[in-house]
């Protein structure tokens, strides 16, 4: 996973490359890490653009092959020791024990905290941050740039979150989701499972716009636009917006990590992922996009499997 970033006066462009599959993993929420550092450095910088250079790919979803690795490995905890677990690895990272970390057994839990900390640094910047959509956007990729501030997408774009549909929870994007089309809403989404259009997607309120030819080019557009406002102004009116609401982005976040933490290992979603890796195609390409319909349906692992008789 590497990124490629140019600079245009004050609008700087970041590309995800991971070619074919454009997966999103740990390596990805590191190389966004540096990118946020460095727009709180440079005052000459008003606007971040976020797209891809695949073809045709957005953020397709996590590495389920990663994700499947750390449920196997991850130890298995009840939601009060995963908050537990979750509060102590948030303070070893603030005291600069992340690189440790990074290479223990709780490199799961502390790559939940280095992304809370991306999308609420996100949420803080004195930048407009605006994804520019052209592709498939599921899953964590969607969790996270809900955090932006715009999200542009071509007509050919589709918006997945599939966690419920391999025994998962959202690890941070129910509560924007929520914010963005509403409770009901954003729980048919995470319960139907299944792709949805761009137009249904900006009916929602999920995406703010849908262009007939390249996002990239009317995100740029936008962003040269914006960059235009105050900076520090414009960092205290995210502020002030993300603050309207009465739970705290942290604490809600803190809840949805839990959830993740304590829900990985089980027996359930292990199978879950497992089943996923084997339905894969040799070329790697997403199981969501080549054979979506029993996992919609519900049907290509028992997720409620019966308890074992005594």
């Amino acid at each position: 996973m590497t990124i490629r970033t140019a600079r245009d006066g004050r609008v700087l462009t970041v590309l995800i490359d991971a070619p074919p599959h454009n997966y999103m993993n740990r390596s990805l929420i590191e190389a966004l890490q540096a990118v946020v550092r460095e727009v709180d450095r440079d005052p000459g910088i008003g606007a971040v653009v976020v797209g891809s250079a695949v073809p045709g790919r957005y953020i397709t979803h996590w590495d389920i092959a990663d994700l499947s690795a750390t449920a196997e490995s991850a130890p298995r905890l009840p939601p009060a020791g995963a908050r537990l677990l979750l509060g102590a690895v948030r303070a070893l990272t603030a005291a600069g024990a992340g690189r440790l970390l990074g290479r223990s057994k709780l490199a799961g839990v502390h790559g939940v905290v280095r992304w809370h900390d991306l999308v609420l640094r996100i949420m803080r910047s004195p930048a407009v941050w605006i994804a520019a959509i052209d592709g498939p956007c599921g899953g964590g990729g969607l969790e996270m740039s809900v955090f932006f501030d715009q999200r542009i997408a071509s007509a050919r774009s589709s918006f997945v979150v599939p966690e419920l549909t391999i025994g998962l929870t959202t690890t941070l994007g129910a509560q924007r989701l929520t914010h963005l089309a509403g409770p009901a809403r954003a729980l048919r989404m995470l319960l139907d499972g299944e792709p949805y259009t761009a137009s249904e997607a900006l009916d929602l309120g999920v995406i703010d716009r849908v262009c007939a030819v390249d996002p990239m080019a009317e995100a740029q557009r936008l962003a040269a636009r914006y960059a235009r406002r105050p900076r520090v102004q414009v960092g205290r009116q995210k502020r002030l917006i993300n603050r309207a609401y009465r739970a705290s982005a942290r604490a809600t976040l803190t809840g949805e990590g839990v959830s993740q933490i304590s829900g990985v290992p089980s027996a359930a979603t292990r199978s879950a992922l497992r089943r996923w890796l084997e339905m894969r195609r040799p070329d790697g390409e997403s199981v969501f996009l080549t054979d979506m319909r029993p996992w919609a349906d519900g049907t290509a692992i028992d997720l409620n499997p019966p308890p074992p008789e005594r």
